[in-house]
């Protein structure tokens, strides 16, 4: 009996020590999980070989690793993350408002016309976009974001009035393509380029454009490779180091920027592969830099200038406003020698608000016509029928049918 009382004390024993054993691995591990990071302390426990005299052992051990988690603890609590200036949440919101919409409406023939997108890399509004997106415009209409966020393409077009860009030099190499627009609005921030040597393979990218017919369409993707010297297309043909992603983009995304995480520009996006999953390409920010640096004299060129200068190539202009930027035309449309009609943009928007007339062609414009609401018809018409330099009488036709509404002296 004594010796079966001391087997089945010996077995008790084991068996609670076996039990404090899983108990001891439980606790550890929930205090393992709650401290991510921390080094894992274990007390290795063989109930065949425990006796009783280690309990009070093992219990000092479990103490000393409770107090060791304890202190691991307060230096393993979450830290505050770090927000980047150019952090995920930040790049839209920063940046849309600085990406435009080009419409290529100005061309005869219809079947030329096209969209895609733009951005801002200058504040003396030079927007830099595709060639292939310009291709063969001259003049093109600019939609900057609405206060009131993205809307559709039919609002954009039906309520909001464009600006005027003018297509001021063309890479056609590089697919690359400067505009000029004046007085966009001074809230619109300047990307920042950056370099292709900024990113690595598996970097985030953003992009920002207007995939089929979506303006200010938002996607995310990673860089998967940088392709030198890559050629494209075939009449022209394209040559440019290419930035390789996973960024999704389609018609409409063409010209717009290619952000790093950091919130710089390093693409602009170009093209896809169709039929293809997830290769897409943006010409790397380097040829953007080299293009602007042969391009200094931009600046100043109004957005109507190219257009007037393939319209009038013997006109006559001025710097009325003595700002460096050219605002008037004067034109011999009889082509006799003499000057007999006048341009005038004013605000050098690119738009011509008023033309002059010299009918007699001696020097004294008898008759000007406004266009108040931009549209390209008149609303107004002056008349000096007297010849002395001041207009007598002005000339309203509301609904613009041509035919006068109302006519009024002016004293």
């Amino acid at each position: 009996m004594k010796i079966l009382g001391y087997i089945l004390v010996i077995f008790a024993a084991a068996n609670f020590a076996s039990s404090f054993a899983d108990e001891t691995k439980l606790k550890l591990r929930k205090v393992k999980n709650n401290n991510a990071g921390s080094e894992n302390i274990s007390i290795k426990i063989n109930p065949e070989m425990f006796i009783l005299k280690d309990l009070k052992e093992l219990k000092n051990q479990y103490k000393a690793t409770k107090s060791f988690a304890k202190e691991t603890d307060k230096l393993t609590k979450p830290r505050k993350k770090i927000k980047l200036r150019g952090a995920t949440q930040n790049i839209y919101k920063n940046f849309a408002p600085s990406v435009v919409y080009i419409g290529n409406v100005f061309l005869e023939n219809e079947k030329d016309w096209g969209s895609g997108a733009g951005f801002l890399i200058d504040r003396a509004g030079i927007i830099i976009t595709n060639w292939h997106v310009v291709e063969k415009a001259e003049r093109v209409a600019v939609w900057t974001l609405p206060k009131e966020g993205a809307v559709s393409e039919e609002i954009l077009f039906k309520d909001i009035d464009p600006f005027i860009g003018a297509v001021v030099a063309k890479n056609v190499e590089a697919d690359l393509a400067l505009v000029k627009v004046n007085n966009l609005p001074k809230n619109i921030k300047v990307i920042q380029l950056g370099y292709t040597r900024d990113i690595n393979i598996g970097d985030n990218v953003y992009a920002i454009g207007h995939p089929m017919g979506f303006p200010w369409t938002f996607t995310v993707g990673f860089v998967s490779g940088v392709r030198k010297s890559f050629e494209w297309g075939e009449d022209p043909k394209h040559k440019a180091t290419l930035i390789q992603t996973q960024t999704p983009i389609n018609p409409g995304n063409s010209g717009g920027p290619l952000f790093s995480e950091q919130g710089k520009l390093v693409g602009v996006n170009t093209l896809k592969f169709e039929g293809a999953d997830n290769l897409n390409f943006a010409v790397a920010v380097e040829h953007a830099r080299e293009f602007i640096k042969k391009n200094p004299n931009i600046k100043n060129i109004n957005p109507i200038e190219p257009a007037m200068k393939k319209d009038y190539p013997n006109a006559k202009t001025q710097d009325y406003n003595n700002n460096g930027v050219i605002d008037t035309w004067y034109i011999d449309e009889n082509k006799n020698g003499k000057i007999d009609t006048a341009f005038l943009d004013d605000n050098e928007d690119g738009i011509i608000e008023s033309i002059l007339y010299d009918e007699n062609e001696d020097q004294n414009f008898e008759h000007m016509t406004v266009d108040d609401d931009l549209n390209g018809k008149p609303d107004r018409w002056f008349y000096d029928e007297n010849e002395d330099g001041k207009y007598d009488a002005v000339a309203y036709d509301y609904d613009q049918d041509g035919e006068y509404d109302k006519f009024e002296r002016i004293s």
